[in-house]
């Protein structure tokens, strides 16, 4: 019993030093929190996606050789000027004349072939009249029991053997003018390869490459050799920009650009995507994609072949509600949670001011309404039919939907859009298309979020927000329950 009661006794001597520990020694007492907080208040967002190209010409040509021979002569060099039709270059002339002559010559050994056969059927003619008139006088006399059976033979035989003979004349004659032609399209072609020795600019523009020199010898055999490389004009460029797969969906054709090159550092060029190529390139297992880009070249001072950094401008809003991006990361942990309530409604507000996308146009559900159609109409500039045409077309989509879910089918949400759009497409203009897509691409990117404000009683409420376009610094805020002016928190930190 001793020893029982002295290892409760002990037992219960740690437990309260544990206690004690955990009440007053623990540490230091915790330290007050500071809450920072950041206004919500107007500002300009610009989202970019920053891509690498470089510069080319916009029209650049490459001019080559379709025969095989030795350079005789180079009328331009590096940066020359050069106009359509210039010769800017010769080639030896002589073994294609040489090929001339011999056509020429082949051309006149046919042609007099062909008088020859033309004059034998003269003579063949003349024959055949003699027989034919032989033939009629012996069937006279044939006739009146003169001459005899045998003697009408032979005359007849010799009729059918000139007549024969004129046959061949004949066709001796057509092979002869068809050598005749076959020569003249030989001749012809001898002469093209001639006036082919003669390298001629085929455009106006500037020399920006020449890959010969007087002497060398070109090959043209499955390829035509290179033998300058022409841009058209310099005061336009074109900038091959290649974008990750995880930006291009943000890209479009007519985005603005600003550019910089490295040999002018501190000078900001303008421009706008011109196209976005569809084929994809797959470089160490990452894909991008070419995003033309084309822009003004004031003084013709970007050179083809530099290196341009771009920034395309994807989302660009002017005058919005925008918070912090940290006020996005912020959510209350450890103490602050006591502090903190959070919101009772997964939204509030109208997210964002009438683009297409969700249900329809304007983020209504399937059967839109009059506010939807009127903030359509204003944002699209549509005409007064064009207004009764888009509601008539929206609501045959929307019954049908409604028929599809009363016959217990599922509807397929997401290609809700997409049949609004097709609806729409013999109503609108092709500019109103057009800005019905870019209204419909941020409608798109319409997001939920919350933030969290400091009431005037300490404790810490959470609002529901639609978030817009990011620039990576500050969100958009394009409905909910936030208004300008109020606080938001960006952390909590001890102080001190």
């Amino acid at each position: 019993m001793t020893l029982r009661n002295g290892l409760i006794g002990l037992a219960v001597v740690l437990v309260l030093a544990i206690a004690g520990w955990f009440f007053f020694g623990r540490g230091e007492p915790a330290a007050e929190l500071v809450i920072e907080t950041e206004t919500a208040s107007t500002a300009d967002i610009r989202r970019s996606v920053s891509a690498t190209g470089t510069v080319r010409a916009l029209v650049q040509v490459q001019v080559g050789s379709q025969l095989s021979g030795q350079i005789a002569e180079l009328m331009v060099d590096f940066n020359s000027p050069v106009e359509e039709g210039q010769v800017i270059a010769r080639i030896d002339p002589q073994s294609f004349e040489t090929r001339v002559r011999e056509a020429e010559a082949s051309l006149s050994n046919a042609r007099a072939q062909l008088q020859l056969q033309q004059a034998t059927l003269q003579r063949v003619d003349a024959n055949l009249r003699v027989a034919q008139q032989e033939y009629d006088r012996i069937e006279q006399l044939h006739e009146r029991g003169i001459a005899s059976d045998q003697a009408l033979q032979t005359a007849q035989a010799q009729l059918e053997s000139s007549q024969s003979e004129r046959a061949v004349a004949l066709a001796q004659i057509a092979n002869a003018r068809s050598t005749v032609e076959q020569r003249e399209a030989t001749l012809e072609g001898a002469r093209i390869d001639v006036e082919r020795t003669v390298i001629r600019s085929p455009i106006n523009g500037v020399v920006v490459d020449r890959q010969v020199d007087v002497g060398q010898t070109v090959a043209a055999s499955m390829s035509a050799p290179t033998l300058f490389v022409i841009a058209r004009d310099l005061s336009q460029i074109q900038i091959d920009a290649q974008v990750d797969e995880s930006d291009i969906g943000q890209i479009m054709t007519g985005q603005a650009v600003s550019f910089t090159v490295d040999a002018f550092p501190g000078q900001t060029y303008e421009g706008q995507v011109e196209q976005i190529r569809l084929a994809a390139t797959n470089t160490n297992n990452v894909v991008t994609y070419t995003v033309v880009v084309t822009a003004n070249n004031p003084g013709e001072r970007l050179l083809p072949g530099m290196t341009a950094n771009l920034d395309i401008v994807t989302g660009e809003r002017e005058g919005v509600l925008a918070v912090p991006n940290s006020a996005l990361r912020f959510r209350p942990s450890g103490s602050l949670e006591a502090m903190a309530i959070a919101a009772e409604a997964p939204g509030g507000g109208e997210a964002g001011r009438g683009g297409p996308g969700g249900g329809g146009p304007g983020g209504g559900g399937p059967g839109g309404g009059g506010g939807m159609m009127a903030r359509l109409a204003e944002d699209l500039d549509m005409t007064e039919q064009q207004q009764q045409d888009a509601q008539a077309a929206m609501r045959r989509v929307f019954t049908g939907i409604q028929a599809q879910a009363a016959a217990g089918q599922p509807v397929d949400r997401a290609s809700i859009p997409r049949q609004i759009e097709e609806a729409l497409r013999d109503v609108l203009t092709a500019d109103q298309m057009r800005r019905y897509r870019e209204l419909a691409a941020a409608r798109a990117e319409v997001r939920p979020g919350s933030v969290w404000v400091e009431r005037e009683d300490g404790m810490l409420e959470e609002r529901r927000v639609q978030l817009g376009v990011s620039d990576g610094q500050t969100t958009e805020i394009v409905g909910g329950q936030l208004e300008a002016g109020e606080d938001v928190v960006t952390r909590a930190r001890e102080a001190g």
